[in-house]
């Protein structure tokens, strides 16, 4: 039995008590879906000697708060070419520090990696943040276009789809796949796992290229045992309405890690939540929401649920 912690997007909301937490925990590993900053991408760097305080292997997937400037941010979301290549001139320097001033977390990104055991992860495209412009197919550009074709040679959703695609071919299953964004085709209400809550019309704001890879994962007999990702917070923003967090698709569990906020108050408790993940041989993966208070922990299994 593997035991894995899935930590969603922070936004700043970690500190001390997660790090003995996570320490004195049984976990094999701490998986982190991205978005650690705020608005303020240097804010980001204040978070670092936490992260660098835990003793568990930790993989982080940048997300798209991570290292971006606000108007690389405005620039995608308004679809402005001229703000995505302005703001991309501070990327590179902040990625060349957090690469520099991490000392345990395993930065991923188009990256193949082996955790305990025989359980492998692939971790997708980093810095994703969804679209809805798909009418240029293969062509169109990935998020953060300008930084994306100088770290990684990625520019289109294309070249991303077959960099999956190769990642996948080089897998020896079992194993999983870490994203910040999740795949396309799992709804498109905002109650849906990756369904717009913020756009006049709902919307499936899931990757293309993501869901591309899991259906060539499962073409060639090669399907992962999980998809994990983040980046659509749950609850809702409309109305706080609950937000699906976990499913299973043809054999294959999809998990939204995103609960915003990560640390709340509720009913005099203040309570710090993430996801266990279990993966065994005899057994599909096991997925349980974890809300953590002075090292007890609470946990729910329920899809919709947002407390235990």
């Amino acid at each position: 039995m593997i035991k894995l912690a899935i930590i969603g997007d922070m936004h700043m909301q970690f500190d001390e008590e997660d790090v003995r937490f996570l320490n004195a925990s049984e976990y094999d590993a701490v998986l982190m879906v991205g978005d650690l900053a705020s608005k303020n991408p240097d804010s980001l760097f204040k978070l670092l000697p936490l992260l660098n305080q835990v003793t568990k292997p930790t993989y982080l997937i940048p997300g798209n708060h991570d290292t971006t400037g606000v108007r690389q941010l405005i620039g995608e979301v308004t679809h402005n070419q001229f703000l995505i290549n302005f703001g991309a001139s501070s990327q590179p320097a902040r990625m060349q520090k957090l690469k520099a001033e991490l000392q345990h977390v395993i930065l991923c990104g188009y990256s193949l990696h082996t955790l305990s055991g025989n359980l492998s992860m692939i971790a997708a495209r980093p810095f994703s943040m969804g679209a809805t412009d798909t009418t240029r197919g293969d062509e169109t550009p990935v998020n953060f276009r300008p930084f994306m074709e100088k770290e990684y040679g990625i520019g289109t959703i294309g070249e991303s789809r077959k960099k999956l695609r190769q990642l996948i071919d080089g897998v020896n299953p079992p194993y999983f796949i870490l994203a910040h964004h999740g795949p396309h085709g799992l709804g498109s209400l905002a109650t849906d796992m990756f369904g717009a809550d913020f756009l006049p019309q709902e919307t499936d704001f899931g990757d293309r290229d993501l869901a591309d890879a899991v259906t060539y994962a499962q073409s060639i007999g090669k399907p992962p045992l999980a998809v994990i990702a983040g980046h659509m917070h749950y609850p809702t923003k409309h109305g706080k309405k609950p937000k699906q967090w976990w499913l299973r698709k043809d054999g294959i569990l999809y998990v939204n890690a995103a609960r915003w906020p990560r640390i709340f108050k509720h009913e005099g408790r203040t309570l710090r939540h993430h996801l266990k993940l279990e993966v065994s041989s005899e057994q599909a993966p096991q997925i349980a929401a974890c809300y953590v208070e002075a090292g007890q922990v609470f946990t729910t299994t329920d899809d919709r649920a947002m407390l235990p």
